[in-house]
């Protein structure tokens, strides 16, 4: 059986597109569960589109977002390797190709933090560089 523990969530987004930067920041509240060699936060997030849940599934090699609700999408982020994700809303998909440039998981007893540095390229002539962290700690 796997055991659920409730933790505070920091999420902050950073997009670069050329000289714009936007940040997006989020303080929830979720579960953390450990099951087999995978670790899983989970969480719901409110977007203008709706309310989303979230699963992070993460292991040292390997991290996939995926979301239901408002938004769907399944993005996989493994170290150097591009990955295809279909970015769901309830006015259409979009394809979006993902460009994993450094992936870090730092589990700590205080506090553990997730980092992705990415581009993501939503068509031919648009490509944005993503860093996405997310700290976690016991609630």
């Amino acid at each position: 059986m796997t055991e659920s523990t409730p933790v505070q969530i920091h999420v902050l987004s950073e997009i670069q597109n050329g000289q714009e930067k936007e940040t997006i920041e989020m303080n929830t509240t979720g579960e953390y569960i450990e099951k087999g060699t995978y670790s899983y936060l989970r969480y719901e997030e409110t977007h203008e589109l709706g309310a989303v849940k979230t699963t992070v599934k993460m292991n040292e090699h390997e991290v996939i977002v995926m979301r239901s609700g408002a938004i769907t999408m399944k993005q996989r982020f493994i170290k150097d390797t591009v990955t295809l994700t279909d970015y769901g809303t309830p006015f259409g998909k979009l394809q979006l190709e993902t460009k994993t440039n450094s992936l870090s998981i730092k589990k700590a007893e205080l506090e553990s933090r997730l980092v992705i540095l990415y581009d993501l390229q939503i068509d031919v002539n648009e490509t944005h560089v993503h860093k996405l962290v997310i700290t976690y700690k016991e609630a």
